[in-house]
Parts: structure tokens; C-alpha cells; sequence
């Protein structure tokens, strides 16, 4: 991964409407902020390193919910939509 920062209000809207085509406005909302609460994320900037550890956990997750290939295809949309495909 490239170095990068990004906002989190920024990562958190992208991981929203990716997620949402996936499993539902409601989890999709959830999943936004939920991984980053999970690792204990509260940086208003993050560094490549906290990115690919929110989208790992995000595969992780959509994974049970939607299928392996289909959690990396969101994962990779969110990639490219932030600018680190």
C-alpha cells in the first residue's frame, strides 16, 4: 500500500455505500464505523496501515455474510474509490 492519509469520515462514507449494495442500508451504515470502533481506531486521519487494517477487517466480516469472492470484489471497490487499488 502506497503512503497515504485519509479522513475518517471519508473512509467511513466510502465503506457505507460500498457496503450497503451488499448486505442492506442498515449493516452497510453499521459497517462504516463498526471496524473502526473495533480496533480501536479514533484518529480524524489515518495512515495506510489503520486503512488496510479497517478493509481486513471489513473482508473478514462481509465474508460470512456474502461470500468470500463477493467480500473481496466490496473490498476492492472501496480500494479504488479512496485511491489505493
Amino acid at each position: 500500500m502506497t503512503a497515504l492519509s485519509i479522513q475518517r469520515a471519508s473512509l467511513v462514507n466510502t465503506i457505507q455505500e460500498v457496503a450497503s449494495g451488499y448486505v442492506g442500508e442498515l449493516m452497510g451504515k453499521a459497517a462504516g464505523t463498526a471496524h473502526l470502533k473495533r480496533l480501536g481506531i479514533e484518529e480524524e486521519m489515518l495512515s495506510a496501515e489503520r486503512v488496510d487494517a479497517v478493509l481486513k477487517s471489513l473482508q473478514s466480516s462481509l465474508k460470512v455474510l456474502v461470500g468470500d469472492q463477493t467480500a473481496q470484489g466490496a473490498v476492492a471497490e472501496v480500494r479504488r474509490r479512496i485511491g489505493v487499488a
